[in-house]
């Protein structure tokens, strides 16, 4: 009966713990719980992209030319003023790539400022804006009568070039110009016609190329009559020597400073989301710096303009002019011995509309380049992205566990344990009062209490006559010998007898154990 007193009382235990975490999960637990839920999730993605122009090297090749006398140039070509016209112009342009591209638009315009003594300048429009494809050709005229005596005219004609190419579009732009200064009664014009440009962009290596040609229209009225003159040719050098091409390094290459002749950044970026987004638009605005940390830094604008989502803009960089500030800087302030560095940073404003709301981010990125000695060392690193999410809070299920299980599965646990245990405790009550002993009277209880007490003393004996007792078993004998002080008495057993008799003899009183081959004497109760 005990041990199925320790399993009611164990169970009992196991019980109470179930309620309590049937009391926990139902009331602590929340069935839900707020979370933060993204919408739409966005990136921005820009990278830089450079090309290093060197000057002739012994290292990078070509040799450098040594020096040779330059042959007289031939002076401009001047012309009366007093009797021309007109002047009847060409300008014609190119764009010429060094691999195939889809196809090539340019919008051209030309302008001519006229600068007269004492006079604020004016502005002819010579051709208005025209949209022409691939390489063209324009012609307009400039009168001068427009043209007050003794005036500088500065005719310029600009294009703007948009490229398409497999990676996206590249826009371009290209200016040049001629000059007309008057020089006593003659008026002189420019002798350089022709202008060329090289220039990078998003791994298109190219040459913007344009050329201004004039024919001059004399009045019908000059000694020589209404005639057309053609500026002369001044014939090439007998053995021209075509200019060595410049040798180009690419970004992450080690650069010497000293080696420099130009510089070309383009700047690529990207907006890029897991949901459509509408009218994308991004205002950048790229400026250079040079700094020494913690120290002084300045600012020069390169660029700012608004495009339409994804863009590619490429620039020159003023390397050259940037590095002879950065020395000059420091040895006016003194702080040569300082750590200086040249950045570039790209700062692109994007406002793009979404279904869940408006996006109006900036996203910065820096190149920056830091010279050591006569060695500049750009970033390796060129590309960086920003990821951004339009987010919202909702209720969701509780996603947390405790010991493994969910808020759900712990209820059903708890209450299921619950149940088990509480019909286990009636099964064991009902077994408990089933086989539970009869409860003992007040003298029993006394009688079991002794006995438990003072087991080590108490010698068990049935009284047989008023002068024999006889004892429960050989220890109970001891106790009373050891009590009385007296021997115990070994009677061996007679030829018709198998019994063996001991005895404590107290006076008249004999104290008696027999112990036979057939059994023991009964125990005493």
């Amino acid at each position: 009966m005990k041990g199925l007193l320790v399993i009611i009382i164990v169970s009992a235990v196991l019980l109470l713990v179930s309620l309590v975490v049937v009391i926990v999960t139902y009331s602590a637990l929340p069935d839900e719980v707020e979370r933060e839920t993204a919408l739409l999730n966005y990136e921005h993605q820009g990278s830089f992209d450079y090309l290093v122009h060197l000057k002739p090297s012994h290292l990078f090749g070509p040799e450098p030319e040594k020096p040779t006398p330059s042959p007289p140039q031939p002076s401009s070509p001047k012309y009366p003023a007093e009797i021309i016209d007109r002047f009847l112009m060409t300008f014609a342009y190119s764009f010429v790539p060094d691999k195939p591209v889809t196809r090539t638009y340019e919008t051209v315009e030309v302008k001519a400022i006229v600068k007269s003594p004492g006079v604020e300048n004016k502005e002819l429009v010579l051709l208005p804006k025209l949209l022409e494809k691939e390489a063209f050709t324009a012609s307009f005229t400039l009168g001068m009568s427009a043209v007050p005596s003794g005036s500088d005219v500065t005719i310029t004609a600009y294009v703007y070039t948009t490229v398409e190419t497999d990676t996206g579009p590249i826009s371009e732009a290209f200016t040049q110009s001629l000059t007309m200064r008057p020089e006593g009664p003659l008026l002189e014009v420019d002798r350089e016609l022709s202008l060329v440009e090289p220039g990078y962009t998003g791994g298109l290596i190219y040459k913007q190329q344009g050329e201004f040609d004039y024919q001059v229209q004399l009045k019908s009225d000059s000694p020589f009559g209404a005639i057309t003159l053609k500026p002369s040719v001044t014939p090439p050098p007998a053995s021209p020597t075509a200019a060595p091409p410049l040798t180009t390094l690419e970004g992450g290459q080690t650069v010497f400073t000293r080696l420099v002749e130009s510089m070309d950044v383009t700047f690529n970026y990207s907006f890029v989301a897991d949901k459509t987004v509408s009218a994308v638009t991004t205002d950048v605005e790229i400026t250079a710096a040079l700094e020494a940390t913690g120290l002084w830094s300045k600012k020069f604008p390169i660029l700012h303009t608004k495009k339409g989502g994804d863009f590619s803009v490429s620039f020159p960089l003023d390397l050259v002019g940037y590095l002879e500030q950065l020395e000059a800087i420091r040895a006016e302030t003194g702080t040569s011995g300082a750590a200086c560095m040249v950045t570039v940073t790209a700062d692109v404003h994007t406002v793009a509309e979404t279904q869940f709301g408006l996006i109006d981010e900036t996203f910065s990125q820096a190149m920056k380049g830091t010279p050591k000695g006569n060695v500049l060392e750009w970033d390796q690193e060129l590309a960086q992205s920003k990821p951004g999410s339009i987010k919202t809070s909702m209720m969701i299920p509780n996603p947390n566990s405790h010991l493994g299980l969910s808020v759900a599965e712990a209820r059903n646990l708890s209450a299921t344990m619950v149940g088990i245990l509480s019909l286990f405790l009636l099964f064991l009550g009902a077994m408990y009062v089933r086989f539970k002993p009869p409860e003992l009277t007040r003298f029993p209880k006394e009688v079991l209490q002794a006995k438990k007490t003072c087991r080590e003393i108490i010698a068990e004996a049935t009284i047989e006559d008023e002068k024999t007792i006889a004892m429960g078993s050989m220890r109970d004998l001891i106790k009373v010998a050891n009590e009385l002080g007296k021997p115990i008495v070994h009677q061996a057993p007679g030829a018709s007898d198998e019994t063996d008799s001991y005895y404590v003899i107290d006076g008249v009183i004999r104290y008696r154990y027999l112990l036979s081959m057939g059994g023991n004497e009964p125990a005493a109760k």
